[in-house]
Formats: C-alpha cells, structure tokens, sequence
C-alpha cells in the first residue's frame, strides 16, 4: 500500500507546487487525508505525481482550519467524493454545503474505523479540536497528524493507549514553530522514549524543529514534501 504526500510546505518533486497546508492519498484505498488550503495546487499536484483527483472516494479532515479543508469544497468540482469524515470541530454549516454539493457527511467522535485498516481517532482535546488518522502497515501501526494542536505527544499517547501499540512512523505536522530547541529536543525524546523509530515531520512543524528531528532520529527521519511517495 503506498502513501503520497500530495500537498505540504515543502516540495519534492520538480512538476509539483508548495503550498501552505497538507493532504496525503492512498491511491489504492482512493482515501486523502486532509485537502491543503486551496484546490488548484491540490488538483495540480495529484496529476504531476500521475494521480487521478476523480478517482478520490473517501476524504478524512483532521480540523477545521482553512490550511487542511479549504481545498475540499472544489473538489466536488473535479470528482465525485463519497463520504466526508468530520468531527464535531466542524461547523453544520461546513458540513451542509458538503451535502449540497453532493457529498456524504459521517461524523466520528471516538476511534471510529474509516476503511479496513483505517481509523481516525475522532477529536482530540486541544486549542483545536483535530482528529489524526492510524493506518495498518505491514510494520505496524502509522499515524498521520495535520497540525497536532492536541500536542503531538499527547496524540501518540492516545494512539498507543487505544490501539494497544506504538506508532513505527509518525507523520505530518508538528506545530513547533514557536518552541525552543530545549522545548523541540524533550518532545522528540519523548517520542522516542513512547517507541517512535520513524518521523517524518512538515507543514507547521518548524524548520528549526525538522532539522532537530534528524538529528536525533538519524536514519529515522525521513524529508517528507509533495512527492514523497511510502510503501506501508
């Protein structure tokens, strides 16, 4: 099963544009995992990386912030997504234009599973309310993050409490920008210490933050961009 980040910060891939936000597709489970701030780059990207956005079935959005659904709503335009998956960090409003525009809205507020091996966790206490989504690989348990406002320490704690096991990857946006190497160097202690062996952090997690992240985690860390493509 493969996985590709196909909107973020950073940029892997010569044909594909950066942007503030993230999404990431399981081209064989037709599943995207957030949507990036705006359609166009998103649309743009899926096909540089040879991605159909037509044949997107299933969306999950980890919060409500403009950075990882604005680039819903116009995908409508573009393909047919079944099933929208919210949480109640999302307004009614959100979620009606969703129905209107011919979408299918599931809201999940515990662990609720997606797709056979796919599960989000449903809201997460935070200054945002933001659901991560768990995915089953052949190397154990992954764990995508859009912003991880809860603390991403605190997701993973969550994660290995409920699914019984750590995450091997960790994956997504950190929210570090703001915190000192002090600050950044406990939290990636503390990941490894919960039995993190792979990391691949972007989007809002700070370059001060990427660059300490491999450090420590060496062959662990792994640059991720629009373009880094994964096999699970």
């Amino acid at each position: 099963m493969k996985l590709v980040i196909v909107f973020d910060n950073y940029s892997l891939h010569p044909c594909t544009q950066a942007g503030w936000g993230y999404a990431c597709y399981f081209p064989e489970k037709q599943l995207l995992f957030d949507t990036g701030s705006e359609t166009g780059t998103l649309v743009r990207n899926f096909q540089c990386l040879g991605l159909d956005p037509c044949q997107i079935q299933t969306i999950v959005l980890s919060h409500a912030h403009w950075d990882h659904a604005g680039g819903l709503l116009g995908l409508f335009e573009k393909g047919d997504p079944q099933e929208v998956i919210l949480h109640r960090g999302f307004s009614p409003r959100f979620a009606s234009e969703i129905t209107r525009l011919g979408g299918r809205v599931l809201f999940a507020d515990v662990p609720t599973q997606v797709l056979p091996g796919f599960y989000t966790t449903g809201p997460l206490a935070g200054p945002v309310p933001e659901a991560a989504l768990v995915v089953e690989g052949r190397k154990g348990i992954l764990l995508l993050t859009g912003c991880a406002h809860p603390g991403v320490v605190n997701v993973v704690r969550f994660v290995q409490k409920t699914f019984q096991q750590s995450p091997f990857l960790v994956m997504g946006g950190f929210h570090l920008g703001g915190y000192s190497l002090k600050q950044i160097r406990k939290i990636a202690q503390e990941l490894q210490d919960l039995g993190i062996k792979e990391i691949a952090p972007s989007h809002c997690t700070g370059d001060k933050a990427r660059g300490l992240f491999a450090e420590m985690f060496g062959k662990g860390f792994i640059r991720a961009g629009v373009g880094l493509k994964l096999d699970l």
